[in-house]
């Protein structure tokens, strides 16, 4: 307790504590043992005279004085790495650990091709890359990004948008087409779970408006799983034009009702309101936005192809 060093340390890990409302789990975080974390706990309250945490059995609650203490800590941690960064941005390459939670898909193809250029180009970053549609809480996590296709609706989080990409009605090609979508209302479907609700708003061009409803023979939370449903006749589904195109250029899926359109899926980007965007995360963001606007639908498919087609063979080879 000596340095100001030392308190910033005891500051920090009372932010994750309140975080993730766990010792044990922020002090994983920061690599410290369950007696390091409780006995550095225990040095900052005695520093400040009052009890930051009330603490039962299977509870850890701030108390009045933590939630106050909270944003000051908060706030003067965001100021000191900030500092740090910028005093270092001259002398040396951005350098750290970024770790991201991305959506199974997605994750193993488009995004993972801009994630390995990104290092590519950047030596001194690393990234610790999860595969998770639902990663729960971020912080307890320890995730600086999170990346979904969907809406994010915690408010605790920072959300933008980084891409939209269009979806379609289809099915195999012993499906037939048809005229309205609500003939497709009597057919087994297979639903995405994870952003395609059992009843989905239709538009055309010109204005007309309907609604979609799915009887799921096969209900997932992997679009591969769904995929595959559909391709194999299980039932019709609503999938992203990317993942899609190569099936309907070679027949072996059909849209069912050319002119009605599911509403585009957006891509979000998040981060904790509470925690400091270092400059790698910044830089990470913004090449992340710079290379998914440069994309175009061909593009898109083309790269997931690629990594899809590269898995099939690993897979292969490993049975």
């Amino acid at each position: 307790m000596s340095t100001p060093v030392d308190r910033l340390s005891l500051m920090r890990l009372f932010v994750h504590i309140a975080e993730v409302g766990s010792l044990s789990a922020a002090g994983r975080l920061l690599g410290l043992s369950q007696p390091s974390t409780s006995r550095q706990l225990k040095q900052l309250e005695t520093t400040l005279g009052v009890e930051l945490f009330q603490r039962s059995t299977h509870e850890l609650a701030l108390t009045e004085a933590g939630k106050q203490f909270l944003p000051t800590a908060m706030e003067m941690l965001a100021v000191w790495d900030g500092a740090v960064e910028n005093a270092r941005a001259g002398r040396d390459k951005i350098r750290g650990n970024i770790r991201v939670a991305v959506p199974v898909a997605i994750g193993q193809t488009i995004l993972a091709e801009i994630a390995v250029r990104f290092l590519a180009e950047h030596r001194g970053i690393t990234l610790d890359w999860r595969l998770i549609d639902e990663p729960g809480d971020l912080a307890a996590g320890g995730y600086d990004l999170w990346i979904r296709a969907g809406p994010i609706r915690d408010e605790s989080l920072i959300v933008h948008e980084l891409r939209r990409s269009h979806r379609n009605i289809v099915g195999n090609a012993a499906e037939k087409a048809v005229q309205h979508p609500t003939e497709l209302n009597r057919r087994p479907a297979v639903q995405l779970v994870t952003y395609v609700a059992l009843q989905i708003p239709l538009e055309t061009d010109d204005g007309r408006a309907t609604t979609l409803t799915l009887k799921p023979a096969l209900a997932t939370d992997n679009i591969y799983v769904a995929l595959m449903g559909i391709r194999s006749g299980i039932g019709y589904g609503i999938l992203p034009h990317w993942l899609v195109q190569e099936d309907l250029e070679a027949g072996t899926l059909v849209e069912l009702c050319s002119g009605w359109h599911p509403p585009a899926i957006s891509l979000h980007i998040a981060y904790p309101q509470s925690r400091f965007r270092t400059a790698r995360v910044k830089l990470f963001i913004e090449y992340l936005r710079r290379e998914l606007v440069g994309l175009d639908s061909n593009t898109i498919f083309r790269t997931g192809t690629s990594f899809q087609s590269d898995r099939s063979k690993q897979t292969r080879r490993t049975k």
